[in-house]
């Protein structure tokens, strides 16, 4: 192991809720789009929306779930690329596209979405369980959120970031300092 490499606690269990975020203590969430499907996030997890063209590139081959960086209350926060952390379109370059700024008990995370729906009240008892231990990213979803004022009776996954954070460390080939900001 290179002895400058930061060394990265291992994935927990995806069967545990991680870091306290469990989605049957809530009963509101962000809902936004990632290539066109709604997914949701817990809205205690969120800090701030800002607008995508405050991301800045940095120079060099990058992978594309990592776009780059964004500014947040003078800290600089790598940006996930929620689509092509999905394995779907990235998120990059839509008019829509918005970064959201979510946090857990110990970092600050930022998240390029496509488009901000924005929040869902829904109480935690209709939530739709599902299975768990699968593997990177699909172990970030944490339930299935059903929307009542959507046509068809659709559902959104709801997303545990810094799970979906940290599955993408591993297949991006990332380790290093500043790949979120700690809470110090």
């Amino acid at each position: 192991m290179d002895r400058n490499a930061v060394a990265w606690p291992p994935l927990r269990d995806a069967a545990l809720e991680p870091m306290g975020f469990a989605p049957s203590a809530a009963g509101s969430w962000l809902v936004f789009e990632v290539d066109a499907q709604a997914c949701a996030i817990d809205s205690r997890q969120l800090r701030q929306i800002a607008l995508a063209g405050s991301i800045v590139r940095l120079p060099g081959p990058r992978h594309p779930a990592w776009p780059g960086i964004v500014a947040w209350q003078q800290r600089a926060l790598s940006v996930l690329d929620c689509g092509a952390a999905m394995g779907r379109h990235p998120s990059l370059g839509g008019a829509a596209s918005r970064v959201l700024v979510v946090q857990d008990e110990a970092r600050l995370w930022a998240l390029l979405v496509d488009a901000v729906r924005g929040l869902h009240q829904e109480s935690p008892a209709r939530l739709i369980d599902v299975q768990r231990g699968l593997p990177p990213p699909w172990n970030a979803v944490r339930a299935l959120l059903p929307l009542a004022d959507a046509v068809g009776g659709e559902v959104c996954p709801i997303l545990h970031v810094p799970t979906l954070w940290n599955g993408c460390l591993r297949p991006a080939g990332l380790h290093g300092a500043g790949l979120a900001e700690s809470r110090a």
